[in-house]
């Protein structure tokens, strides 16, 4: 049977700076990771919304505040009081634009810009502004 080990004087607490990093690290990594899955999850929610609102504007393309409503609260009618579809989402953001109307090929062209993400990360915490998102619908005539 062998003894029992003990450390040199000159290494107690090694373990426990280690231990400290790595957490420091592991922590850092996962709230990166959650930053970047909100991203995601904000990038795409914008690019729904913009489909949603570009489908709705090919049917209507001369209601210009229907189609915003529908891109912001996914109804064409909100009722008063109604919340944004996405937080912070406003009427500033979403813009409107039919092309070519009384040609062959008339469209409608619905852009989604300067909507805010905040993140946590330490290191790059702040707000940045989502990418423009621009969807173009032909115009359904009948």
């Amino acid at each position: 049977m062998s003894p029992i080990r003990r450390p040199h004087p000159h290494q107690r607490g090694q373990a426990l700076v280690e231990s400290a990093l790595s957490i420091l690290v592991f922590i850092t990594m996962m709230i990166g990771v959650i930053d970047l899955g909100q991203m995601i999850y904000f990038q795409q929610s914008l690019v729904e919304r913009t489909r949603a609102a570009a489908r709705y504007g090919s049917i209507s393309p001369s209601q210009t505040a229907a189609i915003r409503n529908v891109a912001i609260y996914g109804n064409p009618n909100p009722p008063e009081g109604a919340t944004p579809v996405l937080p912070g989402l406003t009427q500033s953001m979403v813009t409107v634009e039919t092309f070519g109307v009384g040609t062959v090929s008339p469209r409608i062209t619905i852009s989604i810009s300067g909507y805010p993400i905040n993140f946590v990360t330490p290191g790059i915490a702040g707000a940045v502004q989502a990418r423009r998102i621009t969807i173009t619908y032909p115009i359904e005539t009948a």
